[in-house]
């Protein structure tokens, strides 16, 4: 499984820890309105007089319990392993913290899952891959072997289509004209990309690795709650 907490963030939580369970009660609902609408100055600095703290080390624990927020609902850890992962990170969490904590990640998590979702509406899809290699095959002057190069054109749009899209006719369902190509292209980009065949390779292999880890169960119970 993969870490949940890094070290700095086990020290910055720290800090939360070290305080009474209200605090901790009080922390976790500003967290929320901290996704909500961003960090709230007045309300770090309050908090730092009271807790006889700074600014800084205020919002730094605040922003690390948003961070556990957002890693545990991508993660979409089963409460046993939950309670696993801050164990081995935070040393001196009690079994109390450990409730609150959890309890302020599952009520949370289908908020942090629409945030998340509503933030990837303009990610870019794979469409087409063009590629070429190229190489001087001999040259009297160039008494190394030359490694070949490979060239690769990445065709994305923001909208998911199907790949047979444009041979069969793109239409709008609202007036069953066809889209314009100024309207197509305002949804696409091009991206030049020139690798080597070690590199090549090796992206070969981490994009193999990422399938194999793709149809694990975890990864099967974050993707499925997206796509309905």
């Amino acid at each position: 499984m993969a870490r949940l907490i890094r070290s700095d963030q086990a020290k910055q939580l720290g800090f939360l820890l070290e305080q009474p369970e209200e605090v901790l009660i009080e922390f976790c609902k500003f967290a929320i309105e901290y996704i909500n609408a961003g960090v709230n100055d007045k309300k770090c600095t309050v908090a730092a007089k009271k807790l006889s703290s700074t600014y800084e080390t205020v919002r730094s624990a605040l922003e690390a319990l948003v961070g556990l927020l957002i890693d545990s609902t991508k993660l979409a850890l089963s409460e046993r392993e939950f309670y696993t992962a801050i164990a081995s990170s935070l040393e001196n969490i009690n079994e109390k913290q450990s409730e609150i904590l959890w309890q302020f990640v599952i009520s949370k998590r289908n908020l942090v899952d629409n945030v998340l979702r509503a933030s990837c509406q303009d990610e870019l899809y794979f469409r087409e891959l063009e590629w070429r290699i190229e190489g001087r095959i001999a040259s009297r002057r160039q008494r190394s072997q030359a490694s070949p190069v490979i060239k690769m054109k990445f065709h994305l749009d923001k909208e998911c289509v199907s790949e047979y899209r444009e041979k069969v006719g793109v239409y709008s369902p609202a007036d069953g004209a066809k889209d314009s190509p100024n309207q197509l292209d305002q949804t696409r980009r091009e991206v030049l990309a020139e690798t080597d065949p070690i590199m090549l390779q090796h992206m070969i292999q981490v994009l193999e690795q990422a399938l194999l880890d793709a149809r694990t169960r975890r990864v099967r119970n974050y993707v499925r709650p997206t796509q309905s």
